[in-house]
């Protein structure tokens, strides 16, 4: 009985000596090395290299604002007397939006005007000659004239005194300015034409004359184009982002009284790190994506600062972005997509089967059912795919789950 018991255990520890070379799971079964000892071999999973186009692309955080935004300041000041839009509006260029009180600058336009007129006449009645009774006609025009310009110099004084001591604006000194220029040369233009028909016209007083009347004509224009700036106009076309103005309020020429936008056309500003920037061209499209709605636009970089910020060492870079659906809005925050290198045809491989040992990257290969450690030169990543420079061949097998289990040699098997 002994006798078989023995024979059965002998028997029981060859099986299970047997088992253990040449079977069992995956992840148990062991090996005879070359030196007679047992080794692990670990089940892995594998990816082939292959070759394919890669583009290496990162992120900037960017803010969202009008490429066109200009203000409107009013080029004449008074008080306002209609306003013709609203906030939200969408004006063209050159459209009227508000109205300032015009009736001292319609004086002017009247007064500019007829001596317009004189001068002309005066020319033109040298030129004919004449009689005694228009004589006395044109002296009592002088003696007008005179007294006119008199009244209107004594104003100028006082007024000037008025501004020294800032009681009154500037352009209120400015219109009796020019009633004081339109006044004296209303003076001087009735004098010379009585100087010329008493004496009869020479070459020089004709020609005295016709620069009166250009003198006429040109502060005639003046006046109207100062009457034309009490309509204040739309500076570029877009929407009425702001007014500050009411009828009844005080317009300035110094203060904006609004501000208009043009949002079909948006621009984003970001700044791009010094390592990234040699890769960027003005023109080259990029993507641009809204936060808020995570809608995304094409754009293209418009424009590349060549000198860094000071305080960033970074480089400000503008965007432009098509904002014909209207979804962006002024100071939205928006995410832009730079493509910092593309390669065609590359050796590729998922970015988590490469390990690194302090700077130098390797993968593990599976060659003759081991485990091979090679060095590889990564290139472009693309958050998913990196580029193998140099280190690996195409079809070659690199280990893809396991790789941080392995060792240098050891035996696999691929699943």
């Amino acid at each position: 009985m002994r006798k078989v018991v023995v024979t059965i255990g002998i028997m029981l520890v060859i099986a299970v000596i047997g088992y253990l070379i040449t079977g069992g799971p995956a992840h148990q079964a062991m090996d005879i090395g070359d030196q007679g000892m047992m080794e692990q071999q670990l089940a892995v999973e594998t990816v082939v290299v292959t070759r394919g186009d890669l583009k290496q692309t990162t992120t900037l955080n960017v803010t969202f604002a009008p490429a066109s935004s200009v203000p409107v300041i009013p080029k004449t000041g008074g008080t306002v007397t209609k306003v013709l839009v609203a906030t939200g509006d969408w004006v063209t260029k050159g459209q009227t939006l508000f109205t300032v009180d015009d009736r001292h600058l319609q004086l002017q336009v009247k007064q500019a005007q007829a001596a317009y007129e004189m001068a002309s006449a005066n020319l033109a009645q040298v030129e004919k000659g004449a009689s005694a009774e228009e004589i006395k006609q044109i002296e009592s025009t002088v003696l007008q004239a005179k007294a006119s310009y008199q009244n209107v110099a004594a104003e100028y004084q006082r007024m000037e005194e008025l501004f020294r001591q800032e009681m009154v604006p500037q352009q209120q000194l400015e219109a009796v300015q020019l009633q004081k220029e339109i006044a004296a040369a209303n003076l001087t233009a009735a004098e010379a034409r009585l100087s010329a028909v008493q004496k009869g016209a020479s070459q020089e007083q004709l020609a005295v004359l016709e620069a009166q009347v250009k003198q006429a004509e040109t502060a005639l224009e003046l006046a109207n184009l100062q009457l034309g700036y009490t309509r204040v106009t739309a500076p570029i076309q877009g929407v009425i982002a702001q007014l500050t103005v009411e009828v009844g309020s005080m317009a300035a020429p110094s203060l904006a009284a609004g501000l208009v936008v043009d949002d079909r056309q948006m621009k984003a500003n970001a700044l791009v790190p010094e390592s990234y920037i040699n890769q960027l061209r003005v023109g080259e499209a990029v993507e641009i994506e809204a936060k808020a709605s995570g809608s995304s636009f094409s754009g293209t970089i418009s424009a590349i600062t060549p000198v860094a910020d000071q305080a960033t060492r970074q480089f400000p870079v503008e965007f432009s972005v098509v904002n014909s659906s209207n979804a962006l809005k002024a100071g939205m925050m928006g995410t832009v997509y730079l493509t910092i290198g593309e390669g065609r045809n590359q050796l590729a491989l998922p970015v988590d089967t490469v390990l690194f040992e302090g700077e130098q990257a390797y993968v593990y290969v599976v060659e003759d059912g081991r485990a091979r450690r090679r060095n590889i030169r990564v290139g472009l990543n693309t958050g998913t795919l990196v580029g193998a420079a140099d280190g690996l061949r195409e079809g070659e097998q690199v280990i893809s789950r396991g790789q941080h289990q392995v060792k240098n040699g050891m035996l696999v098997e691929v699943k």
